[in-house]
């Protein structure tokens, strides 16, 4: 059965959902979060079994396509719910996967995210958390981009490990494709990844920028 007609039944309950929820809350509360939290929990798990195929072939396209227009619906529940949409949820999660004895969570940001709270020129859109075997985080990817003034932005894949911030994979100033950088984040923790291109290394006192 095509994976179209799932969908197409999920986006109809989250849209069901959506409107009860503005009828129902006049203002955020624990309930609506927790409903808020089952809609989007059931979206990454279709999202992550849409998401496992890398294929080329006619049904991994029609996956990928339904991916989006989950992710498509879940920026929309988070819009249409203005006011009570709760601040603290700046992303969800798209994917999971195992990359040998590491686990890999995925979370896409609703917009563009402040890297640093005192840099407004960084931002992260994606990041892949990268687990062991005992579930203890080992680093952090993310697609970053630059938004200076009078500059086209531009993206590259990072790295976060320790007090260290490298940039693994510069992709210019097209955002890639998020497959492209799914497989990118698995070479690099198979340890087939390119060398950093800039490292930050950062403590107590200051931050250092070396180009390898």
């Amino acid at each position: 059965m095509s994976s179209t007609i799932h969908v197409e039944f999920l986006l109809c309950i989250m849209d069901e959902a959506c409107e009860e929820w503005k009828q129902k809350f006049q203002k955020f509360t624990v309930e609506l979060l927790q409903n808020i939290l089952l809609v989007f929990n059931v979206g990454a798990e279709y999202m992550t079994e849409l998401s496992k195929s890398t294929t080329n072939d006619k049904q991994t396209i029609e996956d990928h396509e339904n991916v989006e227009r989950i992710i498509s619906k879940l920026k929309h529940i988070k819009t249409s719910l203005g006011n009570l949409w709760p601040k603290t949820i700046t992303c969800f999660v798209r994917d999971a996967f195992d990359v040998g004895s590491y686990h890999i969570n995925v979370d896409e940001y609703f917009h563009p995210t402040p890297f640093y709270q005192n840099n407004p020129f960084l931002m992260k859109l994606y990041q892949w958390s990268v687990y062991d075997v005992n579930r203890k985080l080992v680093c952090c990817y993310f697609l970053e981009t630059t938004q200076l003034p009078n500059h086209p932005e531009y993206y590259v894949l990072g790295k976060t490990r320790l007090n260290t911030h490298s940039q693994i994979y510069p992709y210019g100033s097209t955002i890639p494709d998020y497959y492209q950088m799914r497989m990118d984040v698995i070479k690099d923790v198979n340890g087939q990844g390119p060398q950093p291109v800039v490292t930050l290394t950062r403590n107590r006192h200051n931050m250092e920028m070396n180009f390898n």
